[in-house]
């Protein structure tokens, strides 16, 4: 596995170390606490060490974050560098979990930044229905649950930016958009999406309102079925094979929160925040096309990176294929201040 610094399951039995699960992992989650160094039982270290998360040269907390909806999985990772320049809020795509992003979050503590991450609901460790969610607005609940637990810690400086692949990047986007109709700054200065979801792509069987209405009749969940979602293998044969927090199935309440949440962004009136975009041109999961003049037409785009060989999974992608977002990466990070958008 040279080219993920993922282990597998086998290699964490030989350590004498338990395999993470959904269940029992979750169950043994402290509240995160901030105040405190940070002491992993032998089941969160056997977490860490199973997504590389050891190997990173840093400060760590993990532990749970409670709201009414949800527990959720967080974690803070601070660089061993001072003073530290910011904190990036970093948020996942559908179908994932923060533990496979630990590529990037390397990338990001190497800049200086502290790195803020947390299991969607449910997703990984975090509480909820598996891959379900009933209302996209129940994100935009977690999100400002995240913000309020964590506004004063030392470990997460300002600026605060934003980086969501995918859904998380469809998160982001909400949030800008209802606070600047409400005239109020959001709390990251700017956001990088990564394959944003605006709208899927039309290859997906529920793409259409034909299927949504089988949906409605038929079942409560399907199947995964895992699809080439990027052009590493080695990171492809993980999350098909080894990875035990990857879900096995789709929640149709969240294909159906996703349809009414997509006409409830199309009616949001545009704002002028400016955001920056990455995208695969061989992108199957979603509609790249349409997302990107989506975004044009909401926000003002300052940057867009077209990664021609790139398809949506950009954070593992293949290293070759990936080389031009390492370098957008820093450029985002230490781009001038915005300024405020709302008195």
């Amino acid at each position: 596995m040279a080219d993920i610094p993922f282990l597998t399951p086998s290699i964490l039995k030989q350590l004498k170390l338990p395999v993470p699960s959904r269940e029992v992992t979750s169950s043994l989650l402290p509240a995160l606490n901030l105040n405190r160094p940070y002491e992993p039982s032998d089941d969160l270290l056997a977490y860490q060490k199973l997504y590389g998360l050891d190997q990173l040269q840093c400060n760590h907390w993990q532990g749970y974050i409670e709201m009414p909806l949800f527990k959720l999985h967080t974690q803070v990772f601070e660089p061993q560098i001072t003073p530290v320049r910011g904190t990036v809020f970093l948020l996942h795509g559908y179908l994932e979990h923060s533990g496979i992003y630990q590529p990037i979050i390397q990338e990001i503590l190497s800049q200086g930044f502290s790195v803020l991450v947390f299991d969607l609901p449910g997703h990984g460790l975090s509480s909820g229905s598996p891959a379900s969610i009933q209302n996209f607005d129940h994100y935009q609940d977690v999100l400002s649950a995240v913000y309020h637990y964590v506004k004063n810690a030392d470990q997460l400086p300002k600026p605060w930016l934003g980086i969501g692949q995918s859904t998380g990047g469809a998160i982001f986007m909400h949030h800008l958009l209802v606070y600047a109709e409400q005239r109020k700054n959001p709390f990251v200065d700017r956001v990088l999406l990564l394959s944003p979801l605006v709208r899927p792509a039309k290859t997906a069987w529920w793409h259409n309102p034909v299927g949504l209405g089988i949906i409605r009749r038929v079942r409560r969940q399907v199947p995964r079925h895992f699809r080439r979602n990027n052009h590493n293998p080695e990171f492809l044969r993980f999350i098909r094979l080894t990875d035990p927090l990857q879900p096995r199935i789709m929640g149709m309440d969240w294909i159906l929160a996703m349809s009414k949440w997509m006409q409830e962004m199309e009616d949001r009136p545009a704002c002028r925040i400016p955001v920056w975009l990455a995208q695969g041109a061989l992108d199957q999961t979603v509609d790249w096309k349409y997302n990107i003049e989506f975004v044009r037409k909401k926000f003002r785009l300052q940057t867009l990176l077209m990664l021609e060989e790139g398809s949506h999974q950009l954070i593992n992608e293949r290293a070759d294929i990936r080389a031009a977002l390492t370098g957008l990466i820093p450029a985002f990070l230490h781009a001038s201040h915005s300024q405020l958008y709302f008195e």
